[in-house]
């Protein structure tokens, strides 16, 4: 991986961990990597393996393709997020989330709608 991408890959992780208010001693005791490898892949210092990725983005509850790609637009993160919600809900209460969301959608797509017209 070019220096660039490894230093926008620091930087993302580091956005999420402290998204999720975690220090990198938390981040390292729930994946079970590293405190210095967590401290030199935030510093564009790393090439992370694909375990060790997958590992963090499980915790950091983001995908491996918002961490890897620089180029992830704002749209797809968004996207990748809600996938993350739906996958992270409960599978018992998952047809709940679903029934809601578009439940939703349909009152905003009608607000927005109404906004239109005014």
């Amino acid at each position: 991986m070019p220096i660039d991408d490894l230093t926008a890959l620091g930087q993302k992780m580091r956005e999420a961990r402290k998204k999720k208010d975690l220090t990198q001693q938390e981040l390292a005791d729930l994946s079970h990597v590293s405190v210095k490898q967590i401290a030199n892949i935030e510093k564009g210092k790393m090439n992370p393996s694909y375990l060790i990725l997958r590992a963090l983005a499980k915790v950091l509850h983001i995908f491996l393709d918002t961490l890897i790609n620089p180029d992830v637009s704002l749209e797809d993160e968004c996207v990748n997020q809600m996938k993350m919600l739906y996958s992270s809900c409960p599978p018992e209460m998952r047809d709940t989330l679903l029934h809601h969301t578009q439940e939703t959608t349909k009152e905003l797509t009608e607000l927005s709608k109404k906004f239109e017209t005014n």
